[in-house]
């Protein structure tokens, strides 16, 4: 269930607004997530709230979650302004999952949950979810 106390972005909404290419943050950004062992700890945690996510879990099922975290760890990295490279077409990657609007939505309320948990400051937290929501048009196919 939505945590309304938790600053959760309207991901439509974002995406709608970030009509231009996803641009790469500061690295003052990747600095606030605490640099590459920052994201770690985030995407650790964040994967394991997914799993244990009723809304989105079967998503997941096949996955080989240490590949996903390496993944994430870099993209996220290279969005934040990190040292990281990731080119991973997100729209080939998630063509024949399904993904509806609600799943996108609930991944977001599970990565923002990690990234709160982590204190990571709502600057930076945006900053990712809005890169992230650009990405809606080529994850969401349901």
């Amino acid at each position: 269930m939505f945590n309304a106390k938790l600053p959760i972005i309207g991901l439509s909404l974002a995406a709608s607004m970030l009509a231009a290419p996803v641009a790469l943050a500061s690295a003052s950004d990747y600095d606030a997530f605490g640099q590459r062992a920052g994201l770690n700890a985030v995407v650790t945690d964040f994967l394991t709230n997914v799993l244990a996510d009723d809304r989105i879990k079967t998503y997941f099922t096949n996955a080989n979650i240490p590949v996903l975290h390496a993944s994430l760890v870099n993209q996220f990295c290279m969005l934040e302004g990190g040292p990281c490279t990731f080119h991973e077409n997100m729209k080939t990657a998630h063509q024949s999952l399904g993904i509806t609007e609600a799943a996108f939505n609930a991944l977001a309320e599970d990565l923002q949950k990690s990234m709160m948990v982590h204190q990571i400051p709502l600057t930076a937290q945006n900053d990712l979810l809005g890169k992230l929501a650009a990405m809606e048009k080529d994850v969401v196919t349901k």
